[in-house]
């Protein structure tokens, strides 16, 4: 599963990379945010990461469900 934190707050960013996210800047017509991909039976502890560490509240960040077409084909 590919995990997005958008609009994550600026000074979460140093958190975000430790915890393996990386920036898209949105020039692949991807959301601008960070993301991370995680095993499926790793979302629920994921998404309470960014809702306890990140965002302080309440979210449910956007999801996608990753093949393995998906996760290895070749960038324009």
């Amino acid at each position: 599963m590919r995990v997005g934190a958008e609009a994550a707050p600026y000074d979460q960013k140093e958190q975000l990379k430790r915890r393996g996210y990386r920036w898209n800047d949105g020039r692949d017509g991807r959301p601008r945010a960070w993301w991370r991909e995680v095993d499926e039976d790793m979302l629920t502890a994921e998404v309470s990461f960014l809702q306890r560490e990140i965002y302080l509240r309440e979210v449910w960040p956007h999801t996608q469900r990753l093949t393995a077409f998906d996760r290895y084909k070749a960038e324009p």
